[in-house]
């Protein structure tokens, strides 16, 4: 098997081993079926994270599946395992239907729509191949989970990629129950999305927008349209795609610290699903298969224990898109591609083609700039703002989100202005994980209070702010083969500052699922600074600097 099928299934075939090694195979073990390894083989952590479950649909699909070479379609053993591990989600479910991710009592919508989801895929795959006692046990608890969806929603910030999981797992839920309830309550969760989508596209993820993150949310939605049929939620699709292809980089990069939670990942299964309706789904797809086999973008290769399965699920659900019965595939269009100016004001965001390069800035987030050599495919700068220290020694900075900034656009000339923000970043001690998790043990199990504590803690790692008098005007200008970028800073703050500098990659707001490795961090690319005198500050500085592409060098 060849071409994208092949390239999928060799993916998915490669980490199988790892899968069934972080699973408890041990049937005598009390904790037979758990998937997160740190819990049960190391006992590094006091609960188990319920979404390692997630690993049940790909091994339900290879259960399933007659692959090429492989030795685990209809391995009883493995049926044995996959067992374990359904009875084993059941078994952490809360008598209300919900389940934890971050911490105990959490009842974390989250992890109730994404693992619910995943069981009701890996339940599609086994059928009747599933023992009729393990069907209904595993329907009941489905049905549980859709109770608490119906009475909760996500409440401490708007996430689409949550809500699209949420949706997609009560059609599953719908499906096995026949409970009218729960296709209501789906199409409730689509509706709240497709309000929140941004004329110029991009689906809302904690107040902006974000491509890497959308690439996960419009899987959901994807096989959501696949499930039901929707046209009017294919249409939005092919809508947040055509935005979504204008943050594919030269260098098989895809979005970043300019966008609302700075993410680089790309999941293909959504542009895989479609690109047989749609020319820009399609040119998604192509352009980006290299960028999963060279780790271009964050993906499988990249990311830690915590998005391993929605990653490796995501490349099963590519594979059948690839192998579909009389797939047809679009004739792939970049949208755009002639647009000197792309500007995006509602998010904030632009873009600026050149023949010789491609700038991406991020007013909203302070004027973050990365620029991209298009002949050598490659990025050549990288500037994402002021950071510094304050002589009490907390971090500040001028990188923060903010919609709707005050910023001019042309072709020519971006000019962003702004102040600096003192940064919160919390870290667990012991004496404050011991209170934290004497609080989740005890006050938590209230379900007012869990939701009180989830809303804290995002203002504290999210949304908490402290604004500094200190301001900044950050002019861009763009020439046929040069970048300039002239700062203005100035401010009584500055009295309080200890060191500033700029800085070529950094993030100012907590996000797991940020900052993964990707291969471009380890070339040169300028946006690093000495450090600042802070004594200028009062009186005004003025910073400048060039970005020059001539004769194929930088």
């Amino acid at each position: 098997m060849t071409g994208p099928a092949g390239f999928y299934r060799a993916l998915i075939l490669e980490q199988a081993p790892r899968v069934l090694s972080l699973m408890d195979r041990d049937a005598f073990s009390p904790t037979a079926g758990c998937c997160d390894r740190t819990y049960w083989a190391w006992k590094f952590v006091d609960y188990p994270g319920s979404r390692f479950q997630e690993a049940l649909c790909v091994l339900g699909f290879l259960y399933a599946t007659d692959l090429p070479e492989s030795p685990y379609h209809r391995n009883r053993r493995l049926l044995e395992w996959i067992e374990l591990g359904l009875l084993y989600w059941c078994s952490i479910q809360y008598g209300d239907g919900s389940f934890d991710e971050a911490y105990p009592y959490e009842r974390s919508l989250a992890a109730t729509a994404f693992t619910c989801f995943y069981v009701g895929e890996a339940m599609r795959f086994l059928g009747d191949l599933c023992p009729a006692a393990t069907r209904d046990r595993v329907r009941q608890a489905m049905q549980r989970s859709g109770d608490w969806l119906i009475r909760h929603d996500e409440t401490h910030g708007f996430l689409s990629n949550h809500l699209a999981a949420a949706a997609a797992a009560l059609l599953h839920i719908h499906a096995i129950t026949g409970d009218p309830s729960f296709h209501k309550r789906s199409r409730y969760f689509i509706a709240k999305i497709l309000a929140r989508q941004s004329p110029e596209g991009w689906y809302d993820e904690y107040g902006g927008a974000d491509p890497g993150y959308q690439t996960h949310g419009s899987f959901y939605l994807a096989r959501y349209c696949q499930l039901s049929g929707d046209e009017d939620l294919a249409e939005s699709l092919s809508r947040s795609m055509r935005f979504l292809a204008i943050f594919l980089h030269p260098d098989g990069s895809i979005g970043g610290e300019y966008a609302s939670r700075n993410t680089q990942t790309y999941y293909p299964a959504a542009f895989e699903m479609f690109a047989g309706r749609d020319e820009t789904s399609s040119w998604i797809a192509e352009t980006m298969r290299g960028s999963i086999a060279s780790a271009a973008a964050a993906g499988l290769r990249s990311v830690d224990a915590y998005n391993y399965f929605p990653f490796l699920n995501n490349m099963v659900f590519a594979y059948l898109a690839c192998v579909q019965p009389g797939r047809a595939v679009a004739q792939p269009r970049e949208p755009e591609a002639a647009a000197e100016l792309l500007w995006f004001p509602q998010a904030g965001i632009a873009r600026i083609r050149k023949p010789a390069y491609d700038a991406y800035i991020g007013a909203s987030k302070g004027g973050v700039l990365k620029v991209f050599d298009r002949a050598r495919k490659r990025r050549i700068y990288s500037d994402c703002g002021y950071i510094g220290r304050l002589k009490n020694g907390q971090t500040f900075s001028n990188q923060s989100l903010e919609p709707k900034r005050e910023a001019a656009v042309t072709a020519r000339e971006i000019t962003v202005a702004g102040g600096f923000y003192v940064i919160s970043r919390p870290m667990m001690k012991p004496p404050r994980f011991v209170a934290f998790r004497l609080f989740t043990l005890t006050a938590n199990r209230l379900p007012y209070l869990a939701q009180w504590l989830k809303a804290l803690l995002v203002k504290a790692l999210i949304h908490g702010r402290k604004r500094l008098d200190i301001r900044f005007r950050r002019t861009i200008r763009f020439n046929e083969h040069s970048v300039q970028v002239q700062d203005e800073i100035q401010g009584g703050g500055g009295a309080l500052v200890e060191t500033l500098q700029r800085g070529s990659v950094f993030t100012t707001i907590h996000m797991g699922s940020s900052q993964y490795f990707i291969p471009n961090e380890l070339e040169e690319c300028g946006g690093e600074d000495a450090p600042i005198d802070p004594g200028g500050i009062a009186r005004g500085l003025t910073l400048e600097r060039q970005v020059e592409l001539a004769g194929g060098r930088a």
